[in-house]
């Protein structure tokens, strides 16, 4: 008689090290969970080591994520052999420092925006990214998840077909209002040396990246009016003490 033969696939892992247990920490890790389940990828995402700055937080995050380990020092991250990729989740003053040490150890990296808090450090990152990808086949991209939403997928697909016609104008916009009341306390994303360009860089940044993928050009002026409508926040601790 025959024997039925049973073929399975072994999709290699991407082992992966996060750095940052907040707000986006959380949102990646949670990305990188369920990824798998609605896309086809070639490789097998693997949650190996969260990195944070303080033990107890990190640890507690780790156990309530589930990542199977933890630190505070994302440079033994970024030495360690058998991590594939840094996933970038902290202030935007650290991504200069971590992706460009990632990228020399050969690892992809997985930045989230603003990419750096100046033009000269994003060019040096973007430098070293080219490099790593001649050298090692290095990936390294920024976050900017928009261009996975179905709607604006469509919208692309429809302008590289030629079935709007010619585009002529763009306008965006992005709405959110987390931080409209005054009294929401102040956080690193409201000081300048932490995180550079404030709300431009932060989802200004969505906007712009959208304008150009959408219509396929580059943007190559600008003139902009900003205004700064609250202009002093209480701490955090201060809040915290009301409740």
């Amino acid at each position: 008689s025959e024997r039925a033969t049973t073929m399975t696939t072994t999709t290699s892992p991407l082992r992966i090290a996060l750095i940052g247990t907040g707000f986006m920490g959380r949102m990646h890790t949670q990305a990188w969970r369920t990824a798998p389940h609605f896309f086809d990828l070639p490789l097998a995402p693997q949650r190996v080591l969260l990195v944070g700055h303080r033990p107890d937080a990190t640890a507690e995050a780790a156990a309530r994520w589930e990542w199977p380990e933890h630190g505070i020092d994302w440079r033994e991250a970024v030495a360690r052999d058998d991590i594939d990729a840094i996933d970038i989740c902290t202030p935007g003053d650290t991504h200069a420092e971590i992706a460009l040490a990632a990228l020399a150890a050969g690892k992809h990296v997985l930045c989230e925006k603003p990419l750096a808090n100046s033009v000269a450090e994003a060019q040096e990152m973007t430098d070293a990214a080219a490099a790593a990808s001649a050298q090692s086949g290095a990936v390294a991209m920024c976050g900017f998840s928009y261009r996975r939403t179905p709607a604006l997928a469509l919208a692309r697909r429809l302008i590289e077909e030629g079935r709007i016609g010619e585009i002529r104008h763009v306008r965006a916009q992005y709405l959110q209002d987390w931080l409209s009341d005054p009294d929401s306390p102040h956080t690193w994303r409201l000081d300048r040396d932490r995180a550079g360009s404030g709300a431009l860089g932060d989802i200004g940044a969505h906007s712009i990246d959208t304008a150009q993928w959408l219509a396929g050009q580059r943007i190559e002026a600008v003139s902009a009016t900003m205004h700064t409508f609250v202009t002093s926040r209480p701490r955090r601790s201060a809040v915290e003490g009301l409740g």
